[in-house]
This record gives structure tokens, sequence and C-alpha cells, in this order.
């Protein structure tokens, strides 16, 4: 499997929820940093409980429109993160609201195909303005 092929397939498994086939593609000192909010996971138990907590917010929350850069050794997800806030994400309470967010996710593979480092990137202003957390900055 090229690391392409396992990028995409972590979308499918994400959306299928199948945590366990996610853990499997991760390396044991894999980490993954969420640049927006600055917290870094250390781990495949972490990454995969940095995922559920998405889903705990978003309980049918999908990756849509995936799209990846070949990169080698590192590939990146362009993709958007859609569902209803239907639970809390860490403080801020469940809207109701839809989000329709764009995401970037850059991974790193080690020889093995298995990933060592992911980076999410997005923009935490359009989520809490789309979530009715904040207003819509003027301009």
């Amino acid at each position: 499997m090229t690391n392409v092929d396992s990028h995409l397939r972590s979308v499918d498994l994400f959306n299928r929820r199948d945590w366990d086939a996610f853990a499997a593609d991760l390396a044991q000192d894999c980490e993954l940093v969420d640049q927006a909010r600055g917290v870094t996971a250390k781990g495949p138990e972490q990454w995969i409980d940095a995922e559920k907590a998405w889903v705990g917010g978003f309980s049918d929350g999908m990756v849509t429109n995936a799209r990846v850069v070949d990169g080698g050794a590192t590939t990146v997800l362009l993709f958007t993160g859609s569902g209803i806030n239907d639970g809390p994400l860490g403080q801020l309470p469940a809207t109701g609201r839809q989000l329709n967010l764009p995401f970037c996710e850059v991974r790193q593979y080690n020889a093995d195909g298995k990933v060592t480092r992911g980076e999410w990137y997005y923009d935490q202003v359009s989520m809490l303005v789309q979530l009715g957390h904040m207003p819509a900055p003027e301009g």
C-alpha cells in the first residue's frame, strides 16, 4: 500500500469508526499535533482519543471531499469536516448547528509505511462562528 493509499484508507476508517484498523496504521512512537489548539497526542492511543473527541462533538461527523497530495514519505490530505454539533467539544457545549470546515492533515511515514507524525490545520475562528460560539468577524 502506498502512503497515499494509507492516507485515503484512514478517511474510510474514520468515517466507519474502525478505530482498531485505524490504529494499526500508526507507528508506536507516532505523534499528532493539533496546530489550531496547540495540543500534541503521543502514541496510537492518544491519537485515536483525539479522533474520538471529534466524533464526540459530531456523532455524524464525516470526512468528505478528500484529496491527497503525494510527497513520498509525506502526504497532505485536504478535506471538509462535516457534521452536526450534537455533543461537547472540550468545554464548548453542543449547539445543534451544522459544521462544514476545510481541514488540512499532513502525515509522515517511516520505511514500513506506518504513520510517525500527523499535523492538523484548520481555522478555529471559522469553526466557532459556524457553531455560534462567536460572532463573525467584521469586514
